[in-house]
């Protein structure tokens, strides 16, 4: 079965960022970002480049040194980070602005793929990073919990 896939470069860059803004204060090195995120460290660093390129991260030299982000992670969205690493989002090739079809305007599939541009840009423009770092590392138990008993955290989940 084929499937329509996101790149991983796209991945590593989205799970990249969501490391680093988990650590809004605080600077990450490579090797831990590589290692918790599940990304081979030399696409990493080809990926860090590009999201530094961008404005989106910076670099901290020095002891302690690594990666953080370049602004807040409130006014970055998956859009700023998807754009950045890959380009302009297209759906398909008759939705770029710019491209003329020969098939156009009797397409019957263009109405499907412009609506379809549309949802998809506007879900990545409107899902800010801020929206979807936790803070919590999975597999870790967030503070409190513990005390609260088994009991209480799994009538939370339901």
């Amino acid at each position: 079965m084929s499937l329509m896939q996101i790149p991983r470069k796209i991945e590593y860059a989205l799970r990249a960022m969501i490391h680093l803004a988990d650590n809004p204060e605080g600077v990450a090195r490579g090797i831990e970002i590589a290692r918790t995120e599940h990304i081979p460290k030399y696409y990493l660093e080809k990926v860090i480049r590009d999201l530094m390129r961008g404005g989106l991260v910076r670099a901290r030299r020095g002891p302690g040194g690594g990666y953080q982000l370049a602004r807040s992670a409130d006014t970055i969205s998956f859009r700023d980070i998807i754009e950045t690493v890959e380009g302009p989002i297209s759906l398909n090739l008759c939705v770029e602005e710019g491209v003329s079809c020969s098939l156009q305007p009797a397409c019957r599939m263009f109405r499907v793929w412009e609506e379809g541009q549309r949802v998809l840009l506007e879900v990545f423009s409107h899902t800010m990073l801020s929206e979807v770092a936790t803070r919590i590392r999975p597999g870790t138990v967030p503070r409190g919990v513990l005390a609260m008993g088994l009991d209480a955290l799994d009538a939370a989940k339901s």
